[in-house]
């Protein structure tokens, strides 16, 4: 196992991957960007279906390369987050680790019907 994944092992939130009715436990460290000019440190309440305009950056290990794609949804405790990009870092030919780029979402899918 190489360093970053042991970290994430270690430290990371057990997070929900949900993506074609299918769920999948992962561990990975999520937080928000934070940018020079702007900070995300006050949570908003939104109406349902509206997305924020927040985004997160999830760090996962490289075994889950396959299982995160644009638009799953990923989910920690009871906040909802939408994958807008993701991909794997490699340095001399190694896989190291996954990153997605999430936005803060308060959507209803399809599976919070069932």
């Amino acid at each position: 196992m190489n360093f970053p994944a042991k970290l994430i092992n270690k430290y990371g939130d057990v997070l929900n991957i949900r993506e074609n009715g299918k769920t999948i436990n992962i561990k990975g460290i999520l937080q928000p960007f934070h940018y020079a000019y702007k900070s995300y440190f006050t949570p908003k309440r939104l109406p349902a279906g509206v997305f924020d305009g927040r985004h997160y950056l999830l760090i996962t290990s490289p075994k889950y390369k396959n299982r995160i794609f644009r638009n799953s949804i990923v989910e920690k405790n009871e906040e909802k987050y939408r994958v807008k990009s993701a991909e794997t870092y490699s340095a001399q030919g190694r896989d190291l680790y996954v990153w997605a780029v999430l936005t803060a979402c308060t959507t209803y899918t399809e599976d919070d019907y069932e």
